[in-house]
């Protein structure tokens, strides 16, 4: 079965059954019979514009019912939807569009000025079609496109199988220039078992999409999966925590995916306190690791649960904790998924004792095809059928995997190894501290030493000094930060993760000041 299928057996099951409703200017609201039929309006447009099998498809969309249309047409007849990330800048943006050489871009009109930029760059994409803003710009609206279209299945569709590729999802190019991930057919509905088997998703689950589609922790976490499991969505584009909250109650939605700095931001809002979320089956939470004292006040407070795993662009979901261990194994990204082999390694590729730190490499169904035009980036991502993560980790004697870092993200401080997530943790473990970052810093005598950004819980205050003392003891000496840096926020990337590159950058400018 190919993923497009999925949407025309939810519409032969269950066709007065609820897919999406969206929130956006004009609300609107679709049954599955009624989705089905805009996508194959959708796959007849893409055809009769002339793309085949293999034809790459672009988004600069915001979330709609447009970009999951063009998601699973796409899946019908065997085309691949690129999703490009909208808040990149335009040279940026330019080089995925020269590198996945689509056969047409759909994109937002609240994008136009850098569609205009673009189109004078690159002037290899044949057709720019948006979505909204009828009077700006010349370009066709994707109304014009589908309205006249056949609501027929497709022809064709027996030929796209589960190997085929369905999407290329770009990495965020810390390492250098991104690198388009091929996602198969195989590797989303496999990424959709996974989280059918850890978290029990049905057709019960009303899942709130507000993080953009671009990304593979909302498309693969949020979306794909509820889709999967027969539930519904409402999409819906947010400003302010108070707005998630007011929709989740108005809504009664059970499920929602977004990254820890939201749920920090709804608890601080001025709804948080009457909120009423018990008809909540769970939260997840990804993109980066979820503060303890978060976990407890959503359960203590508001009896919500939060799902919580580890995961990455070239593979979606690998690993889940469960709901019942969300304390008990707090820190923990949990076991890998019931597909997916594990395996935590030295650099010979042996496989390490129990505590022991080792890369994290992994194999199973879920896993990407491999780098898009990059046979040898690909090629030496490998080990075999062995995918090196680059991330480091341990089991600990249960089974349970802890990550502690990127092995490029390691501080080497004479001598000694020290992974930022073992400081982070203990430092977070405190209860003035909301958030932390530990990165490594230049240092004449040890090579360089650890530093810790802190974000403070709103209205705590803690010392630098008060900092260390609690520190000794829970961590050796050698790994207690000589440097504490206070902020207000960090710079982060689209999944919410925080940027320690831009940490390290901002120190290395300061001290090149003094």
């Amino acid at each position: 079965m190919n993923v497009g299928e999925w949407i025309i057996k939810r519409a032969r099951r269950n066709p007065d059954g609820p897919f999406l409703k969206e929130e956006e200017g004009v609300d609107r609201a679709f049954t599955n019979r009624q989705f089905n039929e805009r996508v194959n309006r959708m796959a007849h447009a893409l055809v009769d514009m002339g793309v085949v099998k293999g034809d790459r498809v672009a988004t600069l969309l915001l979330n709609s019912s447009e970009f999951l249309e063009i998601f699973f047409a796409c899946g019908k007849i065997g085309a691949i939807i690129v999703p490009v990330n909208f808040r990149l800048a335009v040279p940026e943006l330019s080089y995925i569009l020269e590198d996945a050489n689509p056969k047409m871009v759909f994109y937002s009109s609240d994008f136009y000025e850098k569609v205009e930029s673009l189109k004078s760059i690159n002037r290899k994409v044949p057709e720019w079609i948006k979505h909204g803003g009828e009077e700006i710009l010349d370009d066709r609206n994707v109304a014009d496109v589908v309205d006249d279209a056949s609501i027929d299945e497709p022809p064709g569709q027996d030929e796209v199988i589960e190997y085929d590729p369905l999407l290329i999802m770009y990495t965020s190019g810390t390492t250098g220039d991104p690198k388009g991930a091929v996602l198969s057919h195989r590797a989303i509905t496999f990424d959709s078992i996974h989280n059918l088997i850890n978290y029990g998703l049905n057709s019960t689950f009303k899942s709130l999409v507000s993080t953009p589609l671009f990304h593979i922790g909302s498309l693969a976490a949020s979306t794909t999966p509820v889709i999967y499991a027969g539930g519904s969505l409402v999409l819906k584009r947010f400003f302010n925590a108070s707005e998630v909250i007011k929709l989740i109650t108005a809504e009664k939605i059970n499920y929602m995916f977004t990254v820890p700095v939201v749920y920090q931001m709804m608890t601080e809002a001025a709804e948080w306190e009457g909120a009423d979320f018990s008809h909540v089956h769970y939260f997840f939470s990804g993109g980066a690791p979820m503060p303890v004292p978060l976990i407890k006040k959503y359960q203590e407070e508001k009896g919500v649960s939060f799902a919580q795993g580890y995961g990455m662009t070239e593979a979606c979901q690998i690993t889940a904790v469960p709901l019942s261990d969300s304390i008990a194994k707090a820190g923990s990204v949990g076991k890998e998924d019931f597909h997916t082999e594990l395996r935590i390694v030295d650099e010979s590729d042996a496989d390490v004792p129990p505590g022991d730190t080792g890369e994290v490499i992994i194999r199973g169904p879920n896993l990407f095809s491999g780098y898009w035009k990059k046979p040898e980036e690909t090629k030496a991502a490998f080990t075999g059928d062995w995918f090196r993560t680059g991330d480091m980790g341990y089991r600990d004697e249960d089974g349970y995997i802890f990550l502690v870092g990127r092995k490029v993200e390691m501080i080497i401080s004479s001598g000694m190894n020290i992974y930022p997530a073992e400081v982070e943790r203990a430092i977070q473990a405190q209860p003035e501290v909301a958030e932390a970052a530990a990165v490594g810093i230049p240092d004449s005598r040890r090579g360089e030493v650890v530093s810790a950004y802190v974000r403070l819980e709103k209205g705590k205050e803690i010392s630098e000094e008060e900092l260390i003392k609690r520190l000794t003891g829970m961590i050796a000496s050698f790994k207690i930060p000589k440097k504490f840096f206070f902020v207000y926020d960090f710079p982060r990337n689209q999944g919410g993760k925080i940027l320690k590159r831009e940490l390290r950058e901002q120190y290395r400018r300061k001290s090149e000041e003094k």
